[in-house]
């Protein structure tokens, strides 16, 4: 999720308006400024999308916070998830906050009750709700405007026109992305957001085109992520050289224990961690001189 997260909160640079008019349902929003989302709890935590907002017709200072999710949160149930986030930015602005998730593909949110509760009138208790939004579940058409730069990177997921094939309407999104009234390292930006988000739900293929990667590298975050994978295959690359050498070494100093510790070794992936297993089974009298674990020697 993290490369998603990534688009997503830089795509709220561009048209913030129009993620805030859909995340609250209402064109009456201005977003006045983006907020630092780290949030200093016992875990660290950061939002997708945090701004404050004008609401005119309720004559309204507010925060607006936006989650992006491709799948079901893992760790703990959405709602317990945005009560934690809302709670930390109402204490800390001091101010009504509201808060949506989005969900980019099915099945998604499907069962996001959008609110969490506890208690009673009676007793006591709390009624927490946000706004749930299942993109997937958006008409395309209604998006799709070259106007639109915030969401046309999203079209590519919501419904298309009935009796519109998916390849057809992958299409079209891209043709009004090429025509958004941008710069051309903005549009470029858009249509890889486009590709990486289209590729949630259909086939590779239908962004595999070389001028629309041509346009993609315009994109200052298209060659970012370019050379962030070339730095990670160079990183990988001598992990499992190293990782080599190792088994190489001891299969050959202490061939009768080779199997014992042989998948243990290959799920190292810590460059550190073999360099210094490397020193080990190259100078360790016995096999049991030898310490396997992250801080051996």
């Amino acid at each position: 999720m993290e490369h998603y997260d990534e688009l997503f909160k830089h795509l709220g640079e561009y048209s913030p308006n129009q993620l805030a008019a859909v995340a609250l349902t209402t064109e009456q929003v201005i977003v006045r400024d983006s907020l630092n989302t780290e949030q200093p709890t016992v875990k660290l935590h950061h939002s997708d999308l945090t701004f404050r907002v004008s609401l005119p017709d309720r004559d309204e200072e507010a925060i607006l916070h936006i989650e992006a999710q491709t799948e079901e949160s893992r760790d703990k149930p959405m709602p317990l998830r945005m009560l934690a986030y809302v709670s930390y930015l109402v204490h800390q602005y001091e101010m009504n906050v509201y808060s949506t998730v989005f969900y980019l593909r099915p099945p998604a949110g499907q069962n996001d009750p959008g609110h969490y509760t506890y208690g009673d009138e009676g007793i006591g208790g709390l009624r927490f709700t946000y706004n749930v939004i299942r993109v997937y579940e958006l008409e395309g058409e209604s998006y799709l405007d070259p106007g639109n730069v915030g969401l046309l990177p999203f079209t590519p997921l919501m419904r298309p026109p009935t009796g519109t094939t998916p390849k057809a309407w992958i299409e079209r999104c891209i043709e009004t992305t090429k025509a958004a009234p941008v710069d051309s390292r903005t549009r470029g930006t858009l249509l890889y957001a486009l590709s990486v988000f289209g590729g949630l739900i259909h086939p590779s293929e239908f962004f595999q085109d070389g001028k629309l990667e041509a346009l993609m590298r315009e994109s200052p975050v298209y060659e970012a992520v370019i050379q962030r994978g070339r730095q990670q295959g160079i990183e990988e690359g001598r992990i499992n050289e190293k990782r080599t050498d190792v088994l190489k070494i001891v299969q050959y100093r202490f061939a009768e224990k080779s199997d014992t510790v042989l998948n243990e070794i290959s799920a190292i992936d810590d460059l550190a961690h073999l360099d210094d297993l490397f020193d080990q089974v190259l100078t360790a009298e016995t096999f049991e001189d030898i310490d396997f674990s992250k801080n051996g020697k």
